[in-house]
């Protein structure tokens, strides 16, 4: 049972295998490299990889390596890294956080969505209809 649980752990998507795969297959660069790229430690890209230490949690960091991985700034994937940087800390992302901050009506948008209790599915319909239509 043990190892059933490790191989689930491991297919789980995290902020650092993510990095570590697009760093790898998209970037093409090197740990070393990238490291100095985005002005962290080899050591600690290594272990952030690796999941042995947490993601960055401010925006500025992680913009800087979505930047240097070539990520334009649409993106799906950039959301992405933000999105598994904060479940990583059990926080709010923190572009979403500064959404909620700059427009008042998100907190209204939130508790409504939470109450209709929408699956992931239909969230993800609701945020392509209003990527269309607004």
């Amino acid at each position: 049972m043990r190892s059933d649980k490790r191989k689930d752990v491991k297919k789980e998507n995290t902020f650092g295998r993510m990095l570590k795969k697009l760093r790898i297959e998209e970037a093409d660069i090197g740990l070393r490299a990238f490291a100095d790229l985005i002005d962290i430690k080899p050591s600690n890209l290594s272990n952030m990889e690796r999941d042995k230490i947490p993601p960055p949690a401010n925006q500025k960091t992680i913009d800087n390596i979505c930047n240097a991985l070539g990520l334009a700034k649409n993106d799906p994937r950039r959301e992405e890294l933000f999105d598994l940087a904060a479940k990583a800390k059990g926080r709010i992302p923190v572009d979403v956080a500064n959404a909620v901050k700059q427009q008042a009506g998100i907190p209204i948008l939130v508790r409504t969505v939470a109450n209709k209790q929408l699956s992931e599915e239909k969230l993800r319909e609701l945020s392509e209809y209003i990527k269309k239509f607004y």
